[in-house]
């Protein structure tokens, strides 16, 4: 991303008519907007929320699987959004043991935009690479069968001594859409997708399929790309900052607090490799390699994701000579249908 997306003394009547934002703030706070921030990881989404969070006086709502855990922050690239004076929600609520849902995120999120957020007359942000999550919010979901816990128990076990790829296998003949999404070591969806299917006796993918197609929320939707080539490199670079920040450290502290076979840890890209290294199954460099490879693949991964979304107003990040011609250009999407009559907001 152009410059430094984050700057603690940045002013913010830098950005053309102050009073054009007032309006326009007070026009989604009316209508009731929710802006969205997504795209892939490391794109610098959580940057711009927090500018745009700072313009709109607001906060920030993370749309991010991960970054739910405490102590899982070097990986999940977490920002202290507090020091440039904006909170961020849906961060740091549960310990990497816990078993997260889609559907608890929807439940937990759906609450804080009506009651912190709606009700309140403040802009909420929802920022996030999480695709799935970001849907489940805006357009809901249909309710697919509930746990079964003899079944997950028998299945889980089943995992824990024969490896996922089996089941994986299984999941590719009853729900071939849904395993093309997933990774064949995401024991966590892998298990609910079988799940789903013994209840029901249909494919996950029905249910995902059938989400309503009339959005719950109102919202405005900015994506942010950049150029393969671009955003490989960006993405190695936030490895190689993150190793040095002590992401080695970090999941040694978890893995001895006991969380090291937890699939919050299992499953996520940089917690897994490291796992790796420190179980003496590779080497550091190895870890790195991995970690930079399985980080392209999740960003190629998302954006397939929502390049099936054609609400998302897309904005290659490697065009702009600056952030602050972003953060205008955001601000024109923004405001482009917030109209009082003839007369534009911004």
């Amino acid at each position: 991303m152009p410059g430094g997306l984050l700057k603690e003394n940045r002013q913010l009547d830098e950005y053309p008519d102050p009073a054009g934002i007032s309006r326009l703030k007070q026009c989604l706070a009316e209508r009731k907007k929710v802006i969205v921030i997504c795209g892939p990881t490391g794109i610098g989404k959580t940057g711009l929320g927090i500018e745009l969070a700072r313009l709109f006086d607001t906060g920030i709502i993370s749309a991010d699987s991960m970054q739910v855990y405490r102590g899982m922050d070097i990986g999940t690239g977490k920002a202290d959004s507090g020091k440039y004076g904006v909170r961020q929600f849906m961060i740091d609520l549960f310990e990497p043991d816990h078993d997260f849902s889609v559907k608890e995120f929807r439940d937990m999120t759906e609450k804080i935009l009506k009651e912190d957020f709606l009700d309140a007359e403040k802009v909420p942000l929802l920022v996030g690479g999480s695709g799935m999550y970001i849907k489940a919010v805006i357009d809901g979901i249909d309710e697919s069968p509930g746990k079964n816990r003899d079944f997950r128990s028998k299945t889980g076990a089943g995992m824990d001594s024969k490896g996922t790829i089996e089941y994986y296998e299984k999941l590719k003949e009853i729900d071939g859409a849904y395993a093309a999404k997933i990774s064949k070591n995401d024991r966590r969806r892998i298990l609910r997708a079988l799940e789903v299917y013994e209840a029901a006796g249909s494919p996950y993918s029905d249910f995902q399929r059938s989400w309503k197609k009339k959005a719950r929320f109102n919202a405005v939707m900015i994506g942010l790309k950049r150029e393969r080539s671009s955003l490989y490199r960006i993405i190695e670079e936030r490895v190689d900052n993150m190793f040095e920040k002590g992401l080695v450290d970090e999941v040694r502290s978890l893995a001895d607090r006991g969380y090291g076979k937890c699939q919050s840890l299992v499953q996520a890209v940089g917690y897994k490799e490291v796992l790796g290294f420190l179980e003496h199954r590779i080497s550091l460099e190895e870890c790195k390699s991995q970690v930079k490879t399985n980080s392209r693949r999740l960003a190629k991964k998302q954006m397939t994701w929502f390049r099936h979304d054609d609400r998302i107003n897309w904005l290659t990040v490697d065009n702009y000579d600056n952030i602050s011609d972003l953060i205008k250009e955001s601000l024109m999407i923004i405001g482009q249908d917030q109209e009082y009559g003839k007369d534009r907001v911004l």
